[in-house]
């Protein structure tokens, strides 16, 4: 049997920790919903008699956890539930793996172009420096809220005319209709990272918050290297996990 905890120890917590319950009791209770703003700064400073230094330490702090975030000057929110993957499957389809969680994705292509393939895409694709690439920009999108931003790269001679087809398909869905091909992982790469201010922009995020780098190199079922992806996910957005026999 535990002792009971001395209620002089709550009372002798550092000041950043009894800001850092008061608002993770909220959290908990649903007094904050999902991507609800929380009290400004000075607000905190008024209800817990505490100086600003003391809140924003502790908002750091949750911040890092992943139970808040910020969004540009806006200020705090509380951080919505994440899209779980296993890396270690062959494939991922965003699409339906959300809706299998519950979520309503969704995506908003920025940019889509041709492209040669040099440097590292070359070595990537395992072509010559020059061979016609696609590629394709866009922000993907959990209920509503930016989660993860990616460059896509498309081997063009596998996929002739596949940029207006995946504004609005899934780009798995479309290879494998339109195209007969199967996408099967090859290569992963998974790296935390800060975020370029390029990316920040795209998620509504202050430039060189903490994110997730993946970078995925796909074959089809004949071997062939199809696509090449680089993405670039809020820390608060995904959760990793893998299970083996």
């Amino acid at each position: 049997m535990q002792p009971e905890k001395d209620v002089s120890d709550a009372k002798s917590a550092p000041e950043y920790l009894k800001v850092k319950r008061f608002i993770l009791k909220r959290l908990a209770s649903a007094e904050f919903q999902p991507h609800d703003r929380l009290p400004s700064e000075r607000r905190l400073c008024e209800t817990l008699g505490a100086n600003r230094n003391t809140i924003r330490h502790a908002l750091s702090i949750l911040e890092r956890e992943g139970s808040i975030y910020r969004s540009g000057r806006r200020g705090w929110f509380a951080s919505g539930p994440r899209l779980v993957f296993d890396p270690s499957r062959e494939h991922v389809n965003f699409d339906k793996l959300a809706r299998k969680q519950g979520f309503l994705p969704s995506w908003d292509v920025k940019e889509s172009s041709s492209c040669p393939a040099t440097g590292e895409l070359a070595e990537l694709f395992e072509v010559e420096e020059g061979e016609p690439l696609y590629s394709c920009f866009e922000v993907g999108i959990l209920d509503g809220q930016p989660a993860y931003y990616s460059e896509c790269y498309f081997l063009a001679r596998l996929c002739p005319g596949i940029l207006p087809k995946i504004v609005s398909q899934p780009m798995t869905d479309v290879l494998r209709e339109d195209y007969a091909i199967d996408l099967f992982q090859k290569r992963l790469l998974i790296r935390p990272i800060s975020l370029s201010a390029r990316v920040t922009a795209q998620l509504d995020l202050p430039a060189r918050s903490p994110g997730l780098f993946i970078r995925r190199v796909k074959r089809s079922q004949h071997g062939d290297i199809v696509q090449v992806d680089y993405e670039y996910w809020r820390y608060d957005a995904v959760e990793l996990r893998s299970e083996f026999p």
